[in-house]
């Protein structure tokens, strides 16, 4: 019994022994790999060639590294293609998008013909309802709003001149302009007081103050305007004063139409803005010189005139087709409209004779009167 035990002992023992060196024969045995010969020689032949391993196998990384043992071994990184921009027109899905309502449609039909800018979208969709909103506003408007004071039409004139040299001195938009001047005849209009010629400075001074506040994006502070616009002959509590009074006549509506606002909308919406904004904007502050023309119409028919005038002198060849979608978009009458742009082209010829030593329109202004006359002839 005893033989028996210590026979299986030792037949255990031996066993772990056994077990223990086929172990270390494994550690101890080279691993192998097979390689093409491809990428040892570059040949062209597919044989294939044992290469030697040692224990370190797991630990080397053959994409980055090289095997010390191959010399002839090399890992060359896959190349990157080079991309190439498609100059070939793509075939898109032939299955359009139903236009639902008349507004889609309008809108699918205008963004085939114009660019893809969004203000041209935004003034293609809303501009009808600005427009008409606008001529809500110049509805209201009164003529004749110098009857009740003493202050003459000349008078007036020079203040618009002079607020033309200010304004385009400190680098004012031209809006801001067209805004001023629509406050303080608005004012004049609306003041249950009659006002004398000495008023006029105070009146034009607080005018252009509100205007830059209401249109800069950085405006002319009110030290300026009491030291170096006023020169210190108006104190800062004799321009607030008026603001307020401005203010309150104006039941502080500041929001209104003016001239600059009505023609830039009408041409964009035709799509005529560069080639007519400039000489119809000059157009419009010539106008606003002359009393008896803004007096007796409206901004819209203004408008509409200016614009005509501007097209028969630089869009000869379309001036039919922009005259009518002018006059529909502004809904002004057509005989109307062209008398009156014939009474503007003859302000055109006389202004200087009309308005002598006025010069900042033409000083302060790339065209000039002379340069419409030209175009007329």
């Amino acid at each position: 019994m005893k033989d028996t035990t210590t026979r299986r002992i030792f037949e255990k023992e031996n066993q772990a022994e056994v077990s223990n060196n086929i172990e270390k024969r494994n550690n101890q045995k080279s691993l192998t790999q097979l390689v093409s010969l491809t990428l040892l020689n570059h040949q062209p032949n597919f044989e294939f060639k044992s290469i030697d391993v040692k224990q370190q196998y797991s630990q080397q990384n053959y994409l980055t590294q090289r095997n010390p043992n191959v010399q002839s071994l090399h890992y060359r990184p896959e190349q990157k293609q080079k991309t190439t921009i498609c100059t070939t027109i793509q075939i898109y899905s032939p299955i359009k998008v139903r236009q639902t309502t008349q507004i889609s449609q309008s809108i699918h039909d205008h963004s085939t013909k114009e660019p893809k800018n969004q203000q041209n979208r935004f003034l293609y969709n809303y501009g009808d309802i600005i427009l008409t909103n606008y001529q809500i506003y110049d509805g209201i408007q009164k003529f004749e709003f110098l009857k009740k004071h003493s202050i003459n039409s000349s008078l007036r004139a020079k203040m618009i001149d002079w607020m033309i040299e200010v304004l385009t001195s400190y680098k004012c938009k031209d809006q801001t302009f067209f805004l001023a001047v629509r406050l303080m005849d608005q004012y004049l209009n609306l003041s249950l007081k009659s006002h004398a010629p000495q008023d006029m400075h105070l009146i034009g001074v607080t005018c252009m103050f509100i205007a830059c506040k209401f249109e800069e994006v950085q405006p002319v502070k009110l030290q300026t305007v009491h030291e170096k616009i006023a020169h210190k002959k108006l104190s800062k509590e004799e321009i607030r004063e008026k603001e307020n009074q401005i203010g309150q006549a104006l039941d502080f509506k500041f929001f209104g139409a003016t001239l600059y606002e009505i023609i830039t909308i009408t041409l964009q919406m035709i799509n005529q803005y560069q080639k007519l904004h400039q000489i119809v904007v000059y157009l419009a502050k010539m106008i606003i010189y002359d009393y008896s023309i803004i007096s007796q119409f409206n901004y819209s028919l203004l408008s509409a005139a200016c614009i005509i005038i501007g097209c028969n002198l630089s869009c000869q060849d379309q001036s039919d087709e922009i005259i009518a979608q002018v006059l529909q978009l502004l809904n002004v009458d057509k005989d109307a409209t062209l008398d009156l742009s014939s009474r503007i082209l003859n302000l055109a010829k006389n202004f200087d004779k009309q308005f002598q030593n006025l010069e900042n329109l033409k000083k302060f202004n790339k065209n000039s009167i002379l340069d419409i006359v030209k175009l007329q002839k």
